[in-house]
Formats: C-alpha cells, sequence, structure tokens
C-alpha cells in the first residue's frame, strides 16, 4: 500500500492541506524545480486556473500525470481519435508559469 502524506499549506492567503503519496509529492517538487517556482506558488496557480471545478488535490494529480506524458515520447505522439495529447489546462498553467519565470 502507498504511503499518503498530509502536508499543511499557504495557497491564497488561507491555510488547507493536501493529501499525496510519497512519491506524488517528490513529482511536484521536481516539477517546481524544473519551472523555478515554489511550491505555494505553483499550487496558487493550480487553483486559480482550475476551471473545471476539481478539488486541488484531484486537479494536481492530473497535472503531474499530464506534466509528465508530455515530456515523454509518447507525449509528442497526436493521435485525435483517441484524444492524445496536451489538454488546455496544462497549456493554461504552463503559459502562466512561463509568464511568471519571465518577469
Amino acid at each position: 500500500m502507498t504511503k499518503l502524506l498530509n502536508k499543511i499549506l499557504f495557497i491564497n492567503n488561507r491555510r488547507t492541506s493536501m493529501r499525496l503519496c510519497v512519491s506524488e509529492w517528490r513529482l511536484l517538487d521536481l516539477i517546481c524545480k524544473i519551472e523555478n517556482i515554489s511550491r505555494n506558488d505553483f499550487l496558487e496557480l493550480m487553483e486559480n486556473s482550475n476551471c473545471c471545478g476539481l478539488g486541488l488535490t484531484y486537479y494536481t494529480r492530473l497535472f503531474i500525470m499530464q506534466y509528465f506524458y508530455n515530456k515523454s515520447p509518447l507525449g509528442t505522439i497526436k493521435i485525435r481519435r483517441h484524444g492524445m495529447g496536451r489538454s488546455s489546462f496544462i497549456n493554461e498553467i504552463l503559459s502562466q508559469l512561463n509568464s511568471t519565470t519571465n518577469k
């Protein structure tokens, strides 16, 4: 069984918690390192761009999977009939990350 870790975070000037497994926390920290942004700033971007109304934990898990999928060789394959390729939410968040880090 995968061990889940609950962490207290301060996002958008409020205290909240997020529960992810150890590997998900590591991947989240790796994304933040690659994109040169703090974890809290990154999660604020995630929460602010969540137009689907999903929970932050679930939305973060989806982003982590999509992020590394797009970095893999399979992510470069565009098969429209199966819906593979970049989705709109990852493009939006990555564009926000780029605009934040380019300031």
